[in-house]
């Protein structure tokens, strides 16, 4: 792992942040909506854990291919229940790769998501001649890739859980290439209507799931789109209830169009639905959607060419963050009101010298952090006192997990 240090001076409502934190009795409510967190950058180091395979595929060409990804992480903070960002880079479905994405999977990061930069299947097959089919084929597989990435990470959480992520909170998004791809995977589903050719290319990649890996036992549902300057084949194929998504375009993009109308982004001719007409289905449906447009620009994604400190990019960062949080603390508010019984624990005396007994007898596990979100003890299998009395004296957090599933975070002070 990876120690990557921002240019960027924490703001003072990071202090807030910690203070708020420290102070509510519902710790879990104030790590996520606090106004701070996931949209103002309050994390100055982030962690990356690079080279993380995450699949393995067949290409156009027919050689085989492994998949990796790089994450980005927020080491200063509590490491349960974070939301994840996964990404697909731009190029055309012919060039590129996935360290294009890293500066913006810092910027999330440094905000308190777990981002993803990830590998997808390019084209390589340069003896065949590129149709409508062989490009829509390119984009199929790099929207499967995605799709393994999702599982990846439900995967990951259900084991080891190396990165504290909550699978109720996983985005998807790309810039270009990228983003058309994330726009399939989240909305071409078994309910849409498919041209024959399409349907064929679709079961020749595996079928909806596609086939970059095997574990099925994981969904691919997300919460949420950040689509930057993509496009969907047909934007009919958004249908209610579908994720929320925010978009950005250049108004007269002269490769995705921001419209209804003809792509070249694979170097062939393709009618697809760009932004303004994503924004305008999803509304439509009652789906939650932001567009924000740049107005006269013929360029394609100008707005992150820049990069940090522009007023465009920061702009894109800015309200995409905002949006995303907005959806997170709307699914935090739903599920905290579905929650009639929620098992909680009483770890006592607190004050204590180290030595702590529990009031519950259900207990699975448990982890301990100290205030910079440093996981300093962990148990899976624990009796009803535990033993932290090698610890420096100071503030804790001990979160519970019992068996049934639920969790339960305390403060604790060590003298």
């Amino acid at each position: 792992m990876m120690k990557i240090t921002l240019l960027t001076k924490l703001p003072s409502a990071f202090i807030i942040l910690l203070i708020s934190f420290l102070n509510h009795g519902n710790a879990f409510t104030q790590v996520h909506c606090d106004g701070v967190r996931y949209i103002d950058p309050i994390f100055s180091e982030i962690d990356s854990t690079l080279n993380v395979n995450f699949g393995e595929c067949q290409t156009i060409a027919g050689a085989q291919k492994q998949l990796f990804m790089d994450i980005y992480t927020p080491p200063a903070e509590f490491f349960f229940d974070r939301p994840v960002i996964i990404l697909e880079h731009g190029g055309s479905f012919l060039t590129g790769n996935r360290k294009q994405l890293r500066q913006l999977c810092l910027e999330y990061a440094s905000r308190g998501y777990v981002a993803a930069t990830i590998d997808y299947r390019l084209f390589d097959a340069f003896a065949l001649e590129i149709d409508s089919n062989v490009a829509i084929d390119a984009a199929i597989k790099a929207t499967m890739d995605m799709k393994a990435a999702i599982r990846w990470f439900k995967q990951s959480a259900d084991g080891a859980d190396d990165y504290g992520i909550d699978t109720n909170l996983i985005f998807i998004g790309g810039v270009s290439a990228g983003a058309i791809a994330a726009d399939h995977c989240a909305y071409l589903d078994e309910e849409d209507v498919l041209s024959d050719a399409l349907d064929s290319i679709i079961n020749a990649n595996g079928g909806l799931r596609g086939n970059s890996s095997t574990n099925f036992q994981y969904s691919e549902s997300v919460v949420g789109i950040l689509n930057f300057s993509g496009a969907l084949k047909n934007a009919n194929w958004i249908s209610s209830g579908e994720p929320p998504v925010f978009s950005m375009h250049d108004e007269f993009d002269n490769i995705v169009p921001y419209g209804t109308a003809i792509t070249t982004e694979f170097g062939t001719p393709i009618q697809v639905s760009g932004s303004f007409s994503i924004d305008e289905k999803a509304r439509s449906l009652a789906i939650r959607s932001q567009l924000i447009t740049i107005e006269g620009s013929s360029g394609h994604v100008s707005y992150l060419i820049g990069g940090p400190n522009t007023t465009n990019y920061d702009i894109a960062i800015d309200s995409s963050s905002r949006f995303l949080e907005y959806i997170i603390c709307d699914r935090i508010s739903s599920i905290n009101d579905k929650k009639t019984e929620k098992e909680s624990i009483s770890w006592y005396p607190n004050p204590t010298d180290g030595l702590l007994q529990s009031s519950s007898s259900s207990i699975a596990g448990l982890k301990v952090f100290d205030t910079s979100g440093r996981m300093v003890y962990q148990s899976v299998s624990i009796e009803k006192t535990i033993d932290l009395t090698e610890l420096e004296s100071g503030i804790y957090l001990i979160n519970t997990v019992f068996a049934s599933g639920d969790s339960d975070l305390q403060k604790v002070f060590i003298q």
